[in-house]
């Protein structure tokens, strides 16, 4: 019982990360940075909504 909780509480993550990865690599990075974006999903992501959205600019 306990290794189904566990793995339900992981399988989440796991999913996310899956996705990252597969992002950065439609990106056109190389295999060792989506592996490094893939486990470092939440800083990826914000990284892509700086880089991408530029929410700190004021419309000219």
């Amino acid at each position: 019982m306990a290794v189904a909780v566990a793995l339900l509480a992981v399988a989440p993550c796991v999913l996310l990360a899956l996705l990252t990865g597969l992002g950065q690599r439609r990106r056109g990075t190389s295999g060792p940075l989506v592996a490094l974006a893939g486990l470092a999903f939440p800083v990826t992501w914000l990284i892509w909504y700086l880089r991408d959205e530029r929410p700190f600019r004021r419309p000219a």
